[in-house]
């Protein structure tokens, strides 16, 4: 039995923050970039999930960026 499944996505970027154990994914899927928060204690996506068209991928980078608090 198959409980979920992502097909053809790819992983572009991870930001963790030990602090808070939290991180963020940019994962590409068909129509562009999803972005996800992650509590990485309990192992559950803690926030809605923000879709970027394909064209948008720095602005995907920048928001997973700003949800996990990873400054530069």
């Amino acid at each position: 039995m198959v409980i979920s499944q992502i097909s053809n996505t790819v992983q572009v970027a991870t930001f963790v923050n030990v602090f808070y154990g939290i991180a963020s994914l940019v994962t590409k899927t068909k129509k562009g970039y999803a972005v996800t928060l992650l509590d990485t204690d309990a192992e559950m996506i803690v926030s809605p999930v923000r879709i970027y068209p394909a064209t948008m991928l720095d602005q995907a980078i920048a928001y997973a960026k700003k949800i996990a608090n990873i400054k530069e």
